[in-house]
């Protein structure tokens, strides 16, 4: 009779779980890995490669804090991106030199060391590494803005766990919109999120 009724009570409790939306505990941080080449212009990505700049394994980390009293922050961290670019940049500027005189008609041969100095410079590396200069505080300006951006782009709110799914909701209309996460078998959380009018998929893998 006791194992009979030790049964029936752990079947109650198992369909209680189920209908009053407990669920298990995801609390955490949390990283997924979204590749720029999905943001940007197919037109962009050409001008790119034709420098030589290859943006296929460029990423972006997105985090998601997930806090056990319910309450999550969904952000965009940008300094693994800003790093991997950086370096990517920087190994390809000769070309990317190239390809800037080239739109305006002009090779390297042109700057011989008289053109340069006649420009103001004391001759022509002078001229060139001048040039990189500009293109790295150019970059420095366009990483304030993308972390602007970013930041605005961000999202709190709480969330609920139901079975395997994660429902958000939102603090902040204006920011990404984040729909029902799917909790996978390896402990990941599957996320569609809706950025700039467009679908991602993102995966978060705990940290």
């Amino acid at each position: 009779m006791k194992k009979k009724l030790a049964v029936l009570l752990a079947t109650v409790a198992s369909i209680a779980t189920i209908f009053t939306g407990c669920g298990k505990d995801v609390s955490g941080d949390y990283v997924a890995e979204v590749k720029l080449a999905d943001f940007m212009e197919e037109s962009d990505l050409s001008d790119m490669e034709e420098m030589g700049i290859d943006m296929s394994d460029i990423t972006l980390d997105v985090t998601l804090n997930l806090t056990k009293d319910n309450n999550f922050t969904f952000a965009f961290d940008t300094t693994s991106f800003k790093d991997d670019f950086s370096a990517l940049i920087n190994d390809n500027m000769d070309g990317i030199i190239d390809q800037t005189l080239e739109m305006y008609g002009m090779s390297r041969e042109d700057f011989t060391d008289e053109v340069a100095q006649a420009s103001g410079y004391d001759n022509a590396d002078a001229f060139f590494e001048e040039m990189k200069n500009q293109m790295s505080s150019a970059m420095d300006q366009a990483y304030e803005e993308l972390d602007k951006e970013m930041e605005e782009a961000n999202v709190t709110g709480t969330y609920k766990v139901s079975k395997n799914s994660v429902t958000f909701v939102s603090s902040d209309e204006d920011g990404v919109g984040l729909d029902e996460g799917t909790i996978g078998s390896d402990g990941s959380i599957t996320v569609v999120t809706d950025y700039d009018g467009q679908d991602f998929t993102l995966v978060f893998n705990k940290q």
